[in-house]
């Protein structure tokens, strides 16, 4: 059986390329970067479409690669696009591209990773995925919507990333308004293996189901067995008001913090609870609780590790930021005269000076706005890296006394680039 699955490379849709390869079944995956998937999951047969581009929205484009396809797994999702088209591309006009070319092309067996809660909430993200649900459930074909509670997993990704860095969190286990949200969760190996099932059989064809354990836990207990997981010794819960939570979620917003944004709250705040019993009749899978899932598999130090480093990743980033924004006002700041006798032997007019001073406290400012509005960090990480290395290397040519001032002129450079470092390998995800 060959099965075509969009969203391979995500948190969910990884682990249901590894169900479907582990049962004999051939995939082919749709994804932006084939080359990265191939490397984790080697013999896979990928190609390249990004789902925001109007290509993806043809479905000429999907025919073609639909020869031999038996069945289609739509497991693509974006909480928080930076334009809201982008939210409408991925959701909707992809997948309805793809399934007109399904329809043209007798490929009849589609199943749809949606979201549960969905029909509550108002969200960009509600509205879309809610949308693209509907479009598929009117179309003649073998369909199945799943909308799944809280997804986790060995590893984790965005809201259950965030679960874990308030576990982590020192001092006091901060929770939203009373802590009594209430929530289920699955494992994304369980969510796979029922998928499995799924293209095995017709039992769960044009149903939408919730996917979830029957362990209920609500949000303080769902933190508080993360924090005992971690080895960590029980604190006092701090509830935050809702008011703090939406200021926190618009900063988010503002300076893009993913998962603490708007859309993440509302959906928080919506239904956040599935179906087990519904789920577990219609597939013969019984999704483990929580708490099972986490004894049957101790934390190591990695997951620590990752926890606390998650809390740390956005104040990395804004500190980082206002190191740059100060650089470049006391660039601006500074009296030529003082600095420019140490570069005069090189040739340099006093002119050209001051024009590379300025030149400089700009790219420093660019620098802090990318990093504010989280455009391109990995890459600005690297520009960071490489503008500390040059003034590093320039300074020391033209004065090397600094290395031995008394207030560290240079060598405050060395702690900059260990954190640099940090801060490149932490804004990859995936």
């Amino acid at each position: 059986m060959k099965i075509l699955v969009l969203g391979a490379a995500g948190f969910i849709g990884s682990a249901i390329v590894n169900a479907l390869t582990a049962h004999g079944m051939t995939v082919s995956a749709a994804v932006r970067d084939p080359a990265k998937l191939r490397r984790r999951f080697p013999g896979i047969d990928a190609f390249a479409v990004d789902l925001r581009s109007p290509t993806a929205a043809d479905a000429g484009f999907w025919r073609e690669h639909l020869d031999g396809v038996d069945a289609v797994i739509n497991a693509a999702g974006v909480l928080s696009p930076r334009r809201d088209q982008e939210a409408w591309a991925v959701h909707r006009d992809a997948p309805d591209a793809l399934y007109d070319a399904c329809e043209a092309m007798g490929v009849k067996r589609v199943i749809q990773i949606s979201a549960v809660g969905i029909d509550e909430a108002q969200t960009l993200f509600a509205r879309s995925k809610r949308a693209a649900d509907e479009a598929l459930m009117a179309r003649p074909l073998d369909w199945t919507v799943l909308r799944p509670a809280v997804v986790v997993g060995d590893g984790s990704y965005g809201g259950t990333s965030m679960l874990r860095a308030i576990a982590a969190c020192p001092g006091v286990t901060p929770v939203i308004g009373d802590g009594e949200t209430p929530l289920d969760f699955i494992h994304k190996d369980d969510l796979a293996a029922a998928i499995v099932e799924m293209l095995r059989g017709d039992d769960t064809i044009g149903q939408c189901l919730e996917p979830a354990s029957a362990d209920r836990l609500t949000l303080t207990e769902a933190v508080s067995a993360y924090r005992s997981w971690l080895g960590l010794a029980a604190r006092p819960v701090l509830r935050v008001p809702r008011a703090a939570a939406f200021a926190m979620a618009k900063l988010g917003d503002l300076v893009r913090l993913e998962p603490i944004t708007t859309t993440a709250l509302a959906q928080f705040e919506g239904r956040l609870t599935g179906d087990a019993p519904g789920f577990e009749a219609a597939t013969g899978v019984k999704a483990r609780g929580l708490r099972q899932l986490l004894a049957g598999r101790p934390a190591e130090s990695q997951d620590l590790w990752h926890a606390r480093l998650y809390l740390l990743r956005p104040v990395i980033r804004l500190t980082l930021a206002l190191l740059w924004i100060v650089s470049g006002i006391a660039g601006l700041a500074a009296d030529p005269s003082h600095y420019f006798p140490a570069v005069s032997g090189f040739g340099m007019t006093e002119a050209a000076f001051q024009a590379a001073v300025w030149a400089l406290s700009g790219l420093d400012f660019a620098i802090a706005l990318a990093l504010i509005c989280g455009w391109r960090l990995r890459q600005m990480a690297a520009l960071q890296l490489a503008a500390v290395l040059a003034y590093t290397a320039g300074l020391t040519l033209t004065a090397p006394a600094l290395w031995l001032d008394l207030y560290g002129g240079l060598l405050k450079n060395l702690p900059i680039l260990a954190l640099l470092a940090v801060h490149w390998t932490l804004e990859v995800e995936r």
